[in-house]
């Protein structure tokens, strides 16, 4: 695993031990990131993991990548990652953080994103819990996408006329659906 392009490009990333992290694979990874611009954008990284996505980005223009995760490990791992590719201090947030807790303390400091990545433990029904609480919180600017990587046998239930599927692309056994918000 490592980044693909942009300023941090063939950096290798370090992987959380175990096997309860998934990263994206680099092909995914390479094929998501020529899908989307995340030039000057600012990235929330939820269930960041390895950070992986949230340093893509970084690597490739974003202006500011917020990595949550729950786990100790994968935190230990995102900061080992972010140390590698020597990202300034300034360009990122790092939280140890049960995901529903994290977007609610957002909402409250109405902060909002252009990019959001979901890649969630497959096949747990997290996404639609995920999309739910950012609906709630506010936490999209007008255009922003919201990125989800799932299990090809999860469904995404939730809809809301202010999140419209504007691409879908399969991966073996993952599906990036990539969502975009639009203030209505």
């Amino acid at each position: 695993m490592r980044v693909i392009a942009g300023k941090y490009r063939s950096i290798k990333l370090n992987a959380v031990e175990g096997m309860n992290t998934r990263p994206t694979t680099d092909k995914i990874k390479e094929n998501l990131f020529n899908m989307i611009d995340c030039y000057d954008c600012k990235v929330l990284d939820l269930f960041g993991g390895t950070g992986g996505l949230g340093i893509e980005a970084l690597s490739r223009g974003a202006k500011h990548a917020t990595f949550i995760d729950g786990s100790n490990n994968a935190i230990k791992v995102i900061k080992s990652n972010i140390e590698k590719c020597r990202i300034d201090a300034t360009d990122y947030s790092l939280y140890r953080n049960d995901f529903k807790r994290a977007l609610k303390i957002f909402g409250k400091k109405e902060e909002k994103f252009d990019i959001i990545f979901l890649d969630p433990p497959y096949d747990k029904g997290l996404i639609d819990e995920a999309l739910q609480c950012i609906l709630e919180n506010n936490l999209c600017n007008d255009e922003a996408l919201v990125i989800c990587e799932k299990s090809n046998t999860e469904e995404i239930t939730i809809t809301d006329e202010k999140l419209e599927v504007i691409k879908e692309k399969q991966y073996g056994i993952t599906d990036i659906v990539i969502f975009e918000y639009m203030e209505k």
